[in-house]
């Protein structure tokens, strides 16, 4: 086969990988991507000029391995890319999107460190676009506080999320779920360095969000009532906790097939805080129906 069919084979190749993502057929689209590698794989094996179509194939591949939780080949195929960048001039939206995708599969398995260097790399390439990739700034900069705050690191972390604001309510206004996101985000932050009164005021604004807008998941607006009760109750607002604490698992026993989790962690800490207001036997209650609710969903 020419060097030209098979330029043309590729094309055709990375067409039906987007056909079949966007049908849902990820199975089939994940086998098709992997073939388009391989294609191109031996296409700049006689003609290196190919390489930029191999690192689309590639990044294509990576980022449907990691959407099915293939972490470890995603991680591999993704570092593949990235040295292939070595050996063609590459656009700096596709590398910076490479290089995000990288740090997110190191960010999910753990690995903080080269996480971290590869989100500041990132940002840095999407700043530089014209006009610069903001909301992928924003993002990024929302990840990084999370891995800095898990590294101890309260300034970096704080850093980062005030920066992710910033931009999210700039350019998004003050009503997406987004900035709730980087809200409640910064409340735990707080809450987990006990500046508690800060905890409530993120904790406040990312609920205020949450409740008005159109399209929220039930589960993050669950989370944003029984994230304001903990902080709450650490202020010594016991009566205000509690409502917010019934509120909270009302909400999520809507969403339990969904969530199972944090409904238990909710419920549990409910009844925990009965315990400490000398509340056994509503504990009690509040720990069997839980289980009773959990045991429906198995």
């Amino acid at each position: 086969m020419s060097n030209k069919n098979k330029t043309t084979v590729l094309k055709v190749l990375i067409e039906r990988v987007h056909s079949l993502k966007n049908g849902g057929k990820l199975n089939e689209a994940i086998r098709t991507a992997q073939t388009a590698v391989d294609t191109a794989r031996r296409l700049i094996e006689t003609n290196p000029d190919q390489t930029l179509d191999l690192i689309t194939s590639l990044e294509l591949f990576g980022d449907l391995l990691r959407e099915s939780d293939n972490y470890a080949d995603a991680e591999s195929i993704y570092i593949e890319a990235l040295e292939q960048t070595k050996l063609a001039k590459l656009d700096n939206e596709q590398l910076a999107r490479i290089k995000s995708s990288l740090a997110s599969v190191y960010d999910f398995n753990q690995y903080p460190e080269p996480a971290i260097t590869l989100y500041l790399e990132a940002i840095e390439l999407f700043t530089k676009l014209n006009p610069p990739s903001e909301l992928d700034v924003a993002n990024l900069r929302n990840n990084l506080g999370m891995l800095y705050k898990e590294n101890g690191n309260f300034d970096s972390a704080e850093e980062n999320y005030m920066k992710s604001l910033e931009i999210f309510e700039r350019i998004l206004g003050q009503k997406n779920a987004e900035l709730a996101v980087v809200y409640n985000n910064l409340g735990t932050l707080y809450y987990s360095s006990d500046f508690f009164a800060q905890a409530r005021e993120m904790h406040e604004q990312a609920l205020e969000i949450r409740e008005n807008c159109t399209h929220i998941n039930s589960t993050d607006l669950g989370q944003s009532y029984a994230n304001l009760a903990t902080t709450l109750h650490q202020l010594g607002n016991n009566e205000d906790a509690l409502q917010r604490y019934k509120k909270a698992i009302s909400i999520l026993e809507n969403s339990l097939s969904n969530d199972r989790e944090t409904f238990a962690i909710v419920c549990s800490n409910y009844a925990l805080l009965m315990r400490n207001l000398g509340k056994k036997r509503k504990a009690i209650s509040i720990e069997k129906r839980a289980q009773k609710l959990l045991r429906k969903q198995t």
